[in-house]
């Protein structure tokens, strides 16, 4: 008997069969219950390089992360208009070429874009950072990092078993 790994088991389209309904001015647009693949392929483009952005940001020291991102955007001046070009691509794709037109007619505003973005991310539960190891621990600044606690505690008898220093409880002869 060969082994099947059921894809379908687990899908989105069990729990939104019909989709993911967007309202937006007064519309409503249906967006596909999983995230199709090639849907990310404008955000990773190579003349977008949104992924090196990433790695520079993650790799970063010092100064804050909004200081660190202007920093970056300033290397790379057209990003900003790519990038809203990409999602707009993205959201193209997920829609399909009518709707996406009767989407575009509706005016969303970059406030909308945003909103949309991040809680679609979080119903699709992508979020591209993640997906390239970019938002797990970051690197310390120094040789050597120091411990979070100490490596004893006062708290803990010297030896097993031995007698807290308590009033005997109400249980017990003494």
């Amino acid at each position: 008997m060969a082994y099947v790994l059921d894809l379908d088991a687990e899908r989105r389209e069990i729990t939104y069969p019909d989709g993911i309904d967007v309202r937006l001015n007064g519309h409503v647009f249906r967006f596909p219950a999983e995230l199709p693949a090639d849907a990310l392929d404008p955000l990773l483009a190579d003349d977008l390089d949104l992924v090196g952005l990433l790695a520079d940001l993650a790799k970063a020291e010092g100064g804050s992360a909004a200081g660190d991102m202007i920093e970056l955007l300033f290397r790379r001046p057209s990003l900003p208009k790519k990038f809203l070009a990409a999602v707009k691509e993205t959201y193209r794709i997920l829609l399909g070429e009518e709707p996406y037109e009767r989407f575009l007619s509706v005016k969303p505003s970059m406030a909308d874009y945003v909103r949309l973005t991040k809680a679609l991310v979080k119903v699709y539960g992508v979020e591209l950072g993640k997906s390239f190891g970019l938002g797990g621990s970051s690197a310390t600044s120094g040789e050597t990092s120091s411990p979070t606690s100490p490596d004893t505690t006062t708290s803990t008898p010297d030896s097993s078993g031995a007698d807290p220093d308590s009033p005997a409880s109400s249980g017990s002869a003494g």
